[in-house]
């Protein structure tokens, strides 16, 4: 759903509000964009991200940057950025903002790094540092195809009793930029084009009416689609992603030349700058880059299938078919619902089927003597599986960890530890680390001694009782579920909406 708030970042004659379904539209655009202003940076650079051992990345809700879809985070610059990470040596976070304070939060230092198909934009470059290009597209008209002077009906849905003719998109295909002389561009309020329209018009003959509006290039694309707006203007390469979805779209004229799209970062963080820079300049012709850049803008096919896939989950809202499921048996367990979905993703990527190479079974892959322990006729089954997980789950706590874990977010990574490698394991791991002067009821102590009961020297030492573990596979249990978490809470709703 559109925003519901009028922008004032441009300076602009209001002529009137102009109420579409689920859209609330700012006034036309009559003159430049003032100076922003922004808060001074904060003293942040690339020691301390490292010495932090994370790197947060903002970045705002589209199509190709970050998103989930069956229920795995995917992205542009998610993957480029995880590969940087990587590279550094940290843990990436990304962090989705409203797209109108994605600069103002990096000042703040809510995030180290700004990255959602920005454009460099020249009134910004005294206050924030642009890396270099990550790609080159252009801004281009998206217009609707159809015959010359088609007229078509406002949608029945609409939210205003006005007149048909109000609404109505006179189909009037647009050949050159001067042809927009007398027409209505809607444009998202963070756009890079709308000063480029500015400019336009004043090389031609006639006024060209902007309205800017609290969206996404996407949601816009598809209102021109639907008959509800007769003009956008977006980057080329993500309309065209568009148009392969919605086929009676028209991708041209281009506006302007093609332009950059790269990564921001405070103007105040030159050791980040040159990293990433330095990164970009010997990664972009790899095959991995180019291998990323047809999966998310080339890649016609794979976009149609997420546009139209219920589990496409900004747009949605959803992650599996057993979103209800998990949700009724997590508050069992007393659990947040997308935490199970995580650990179920991880699992079996929410195959009902899913079977292990060592037997395990359905959702949360339960084994076969844990399934006979806990009288479950048919693992398989959805219903059955999840509630004997959630069951087992509880156990697990309640048995082993309620007392020696006193607090609750440690006592998770433990529970989950535990029902994938077994709590004695986990328990030698404890007694490796009081032995050597470690807490063992932190988590980050315990994990470094069960990484290391696949050695001898450690498996062998006396106060290991349970012999061999792969510790390794525990550890990234742990950490793979709570990363899942932390994406799926910025997708998902805890609740159902109304």
């Amino acid at each position: 759903m559109f925003g519901t708030r009028i922008k004032k970042r441009y300076v602009a004659l209001l002529l009137s509000i102009i109420v579409l379904p689920g859209l609330l539209l700012a006034s036309w655009i009559t003159s430049s964009a003032p100076e922003r202003v922004y808060p001074p940076p904060i003293d942040r650079d690339l020691a301390a991200i490292v010495a932090r051992d994370t790197l947060v990345v903002l970045t705002s809700f589209n199509s190709t940057s970050y998103f989930l879809y069956r229920g795995q985070a995917m992205g542009y610059e998610y993957e480029l950025l995880g590969d940087f990470a990587e590279e550094a040596g940290v843990e990436l976070v990304m962090r989705v903002v409203p797209r109108d304070s994605l600069l103002h939060l990096l000042n703040l230092g809510v995030g180290d790094v700004a990255a959602a198909r920005i454009v460099p934009m020249e009134q910004d470059t005294a206050n924030f540092a642009y890396t270099t290009e990550l790609y080159r597209t252009r801004g281009a008209l998206v217009q609707r195809e159809g015959p010359p002077g088609e007229a078509l009906p406002a949608p029945a849905d609409t939210l205003l009793d006005v007149p048909p003719e109000t609404l109505r998109v006179n189909v009037r295909r647009i050949e050159r930029p001067a042809d927009l002389a007398g027409e209505t561009v809607y444009l998202p309020d963070d756009s890079p084009y709308v000063s480029r329209l500015l400019e336009l018009e004043d090389r031609i003959t006639g006024d060209i009416r902007v309205v800017v509006v609290d969206t996404t290039s996407e949601a816009l694309i598809r209102e021109v689609a639907e008959a509800r707006v007769p003009f956008t203007v977006a980057q080329e390469n993500v309309a065209e992603l568009e148009r392969s979805y919605y086929t009676n779209l028209a991708v041209a004229p281009a506006i302007g030349a093609e332009h950059p799209v790269t990564l921001a970062v405070r103007e105040n963080a030159p050791e980040l700058l040159r990293a990433l820079n330095r990164w970009i300049e010997e990664s972009r012709e790899s095959e991995r880059w180019r291998a990323l850049y047809r999966k998310y803008y080339v890649d016609r096919r794979a976009y149609r299938e997420r546009a139209a896939s219920a589990y496409l989950t900004a747009e949605t809202g959803t992650l599996s078919d057993w979103d209800a499921l998990l949700r009724e048996h997590a508050a069992e367990v007393g659990w947040d619902w997308r935490l199970l979905a995580a650990q179920t993703y991880q699992e079996s990527r929410f195959d009902p089927r899913a079977t292990s190479w060592a037997g395990a079974m359905g959702l949360l892959q339960i084994m076969p003597a844990t399934a006979r322990d806990l009288g479950l006729a048919d693992p398989y089954d959805p219903d059955e599986n999840v509630e004997g997980a959630v069951r087992y789950l509880q156990w697990l706590g309640e048995e082993y960890w309620a007392e020696a874990i006193p607090d609750p977010q440690e006592r998770l990574k433990f529970i989950l530890a535990s029902y994938n490698a077994g709590a004695g394991h986990v328990m030698d791991a404890q007694r490796l680390a009081a032995k050597h002067g470690d807490d063992p009821s932190r988590w980050e102590d315990v994990a470094f001694w069960l990484l290391r009961k696949s050695e001898a020297e450690w498996y062998q030492d006396p106060v290991v009782r349970h012999g061999y573990c792969r510790g390794l596979e525990p550890v990234e249990y742990v950490a793979r579920i709570l990363e899942q978490f932390a994406h799926y809470r910025q997708f998902v709703p805890a609740a159902p909406e109304a």
